[in-house]
């Protein structure tokens, strides 16, 4: 839930400054705000060496036979690491132009650099090297005093031995500054201290937790003198002041925490340009959702807290969009896998785990409902398929038609006549079937589940979007109209096209009567939309609302990708399983296993892309302000 906050100005004795602070600092609910206006302290720099170090320890593994390393003086340690970092990166800089230079010089062999200056001295010679490119070499002749050395890739290479420097033409020079020998010598030592330094940078992984602790220490006496730096004196030093943002819940908390100094804390209006941070406080279940709503946006503290609401939903449309009772099987196992691999994992970590193993139950439930599992075509005499929410409502939509014999019905028999004599509706899923690929397609029981899950998704859109204006019904009266709009085209709309909605087919409302109240509660609502918006003083402005019918409108329908993406998914798994099947049992099992492994990653990303799509932005836009700062106090950091 998110908790109303208080903005106090809080004064006292310039000597119980310090202790005063220390006790904020432990108890973790006070915001400073700088009256002096002067600019934040920047990081000391002591914390900038140790979360180098750190951001440098955390790209190596942990000796998993070794002990944590204890540092007798963390900071020298990180800095003696950083210094490591920034020497081991030099030196392989230094072997990659080592080894380059090796490369270029190396067709010429190993020599000594004074034994050639002392020849070129003693003979009067110069000695110069060249090379060129080997097509081009072919079509000239040398020139006097040139030599050929050898070729290496499309290079050919020469060696000059003459009174005074030349250039052949074509020809570039190369530099010798030290020979073969020398580079090798020095490319050894390198390798030879980089590995060193290698060996010194894995080890610093055994240290994360010694300075991980040493930066939280220093990040503590940091945030301290942050806040001390933001108070203002006045009576010649003698008094201090500052103001502070504080939960309204912890309001008598910071009164026992002056009770013992010469302190006084007084509540203070807040004002126009205030920023009033977003304290949230949650746990279990609302915290799940807590972590879900901070990808997107932090609520603004007039919000009311939407944690609960978008874990609900998000779990149900992650579980429509997989829409598989096997893959969420799999994600169970992974869930309860992770969680006793991690046995002792804390925070984020824990609830991510807990996430994981609620998706995998969601989708456990749903692919039950609908019996899909692992894209397997389960036959409609298959107690499993019978015994499922998705065929059992196909039933009664089929005994619906064969009662009515309507247009539905008289298509379905034209196109499989067996239909004309099924007894119920089972047998006239049953027997609307036909041959493909060599295999029984039960289309007419295809068509019926299709529709239904289709109107499903629809109907899932205009329970959430309703539930979205009724959470906030008394800032936006107009909330009611648009649910009414809605209620009235779910109802009148199947009667433009002629459709059977659940509704009808359930026996919950006939059509004539959907029809007959439907257009009239769909425009009573756009009329209400207008009469409310005029009543909240709109003006101009509630004309301009009715033109978001267009967006309810397109708000709902974005839910069809609901059925989209389970539909995608569910064909896919079907082909990958006759692929593996007509391939033969060898290579059929791994085209499966690689098939199935896609379609659940393919899965996992359309669940929670477009689950949590749905809630950021259809559902948000009519319960949601957003652009909050989360509540920072002034608190100690501690490691798990």
């Amino acid at each position: 839930m998110i908790i109303e906050m208080e903005k106090v100005l809080i004064y006292g004795a310039k000597v119980e400054m310090d202790r005063f602070f220390e006790l904020a600092q432990r108890a973790g609910f006070l915001e400073f705000i700088g009256l002096s206006k002067k600019t934040a302290l920047e990081l000391p720099v002591e914390g900038k060496i140790l979360l180098s170090a750190l951001k440098i320890a955390r790209h190596h593994a942990p000796d998993a036979h070794g002990s944590l390393a204890s540092p007798n003086d963390p900071l020298k340690y990180a800095d003696e690491i950083v210094r490591a970092k920034a020497t081991y990166e030099k030196l392989l800089e230094e072997e990659r132009l080592l080894r380059a230079e090796i490369s270029r010089i190396a067709v010429f062999g190993d020599f000594s650099r004074r034994e050639l200056t002392s020849l070129e001295k003693e003979s009067k010679r110069i000695f110069q090297f060249f090379c060129m490119k080997s097509d081009l070499a072919r079509e000239i002749s040398l020139p006097d005093g040139v030599i050929y050395v050898g070729t290496e890739y499309d290079l050919d290479y020469f060696v000059s031995i003459q009174k005074e420097k030349i250039l052949p033409p074509k020809m570039i020079e190369i530099l010798i500054d030290k020979p073969v020998g020398e580079l090798k010598k020095r490319l050894i030592f390198v390798q030879d201290e980089s590995l060193k330094l290698e060996r010194k940078l894995h080890e610093s992984a055994n240290a994360i937790p010694a300075l991980q602790n040493a930066l939280y220490l220093a990040l503590n006496e940091h945030n301290l003198r942050l806040a001390k730096h933001n108070t203002a004196l006045e009576m010649n030093g003698s008094l201090f002041a500052i103001e502070a943002w504080v939960p309204k819940n912890k309001t008598k908390a910071l009164f026992g925490l002056l009770s013992s100094l010469s302190i006084h804390a007084e509540s203070i209006a807040v004002e126009p340009h205030d920023k009033i941070p977003t304290c949230i406080e949650n746990k279990g279940a609302g915290k799940l959702g807590e972590d879900l709503v901070h990808i997107y946006d932090t609520p603004a503290q007039t919000d009311k807290d939407p944690s609960k609401w978008v874990l609900v939903f998000f779990s149900l449309f992650f579980a429509m969009i997989v829409s598989d009772a096997g893959y969420g099987l799999v994600y169970l196992l992974i869930g309860i896998f992770l969680k006793r691999k991690f046995s002792k994992a804390m925070g984020s970590l824990k609830r991510l785990i807990n996430l994981t193993m609620i998706m995998g139950t969601c989708c456990i439930i749903w692919g039950i409902l609908t019996a899909s599992f692992f894209g397997i075509e389960i036959g409609p005499d298959n107690p499993f398929r019978k015994t499922s929410f998705l065929h059992s409502m196909a039933v009664r939509k089929a005994n619906y038609h064969i009662e009515h014999k309507d247009d539905v019905y008289r298509e379905y028999s034209r196109e499989y006549p067996a239909v004309a004599d099924a007894a119920d509706g089972h047998d006239f899923l049953v027997k609307g079937t036909r041959i493909e690929d060599g295999s029984i397609k039960y289309a007419i029981l295809d068509d019926f589940c299709g529709n239904i899950l289709l109107e499903f998704s629809l109907m899932v859109g205009v329970i959430h979007i309703s539930l979205s204006f009724l959470r906030y019904l008394f800032r936006n009266w107009t909330g009611i109209g648009w649910i009414l709009f809605m209620i009235g085209g779910y109802l009148y709309f199947p009667s433009m096209l002629d459709a059977t909605s659940i509704l009808n087919f359930m026996g919950w409302i006939a059509k004539s009567t959907a029809t007959a109240i439907g257009q009239p509660i769909l425009y009573a609502g756009l009329v209400l939309v207008l009469a409310l918006a005029l009543l909240q003083g709109r003006r101009w402005g509630a004309l301009h609302e009715l033109t978001n019918a267009v967006q309810v409108f397109a708000d709902v329908l974005s839910y069809l990708r609901l059925y989209a993406l389970a539909l995608a998914g569910m064909i896919m798994a079907s082909t990958f399983n006759r692929m593996g099947l007509d391939l033969g049992l060898g290579v059929g099992i791994f085209v499966i296993a690689i098939g199935h492994i896609v379609n659940m990653t393919l899965g996992i990303m359309g669940g929670v892309i477009h689950g949590l799509r749905l809630n950021f932005l259809e559902w948000y836009h009519y319960s949601f302000e957003g652009g909050g700062r989360l509540f920072n106090p002034l608190r100690i950091f501690k490691t798990k």
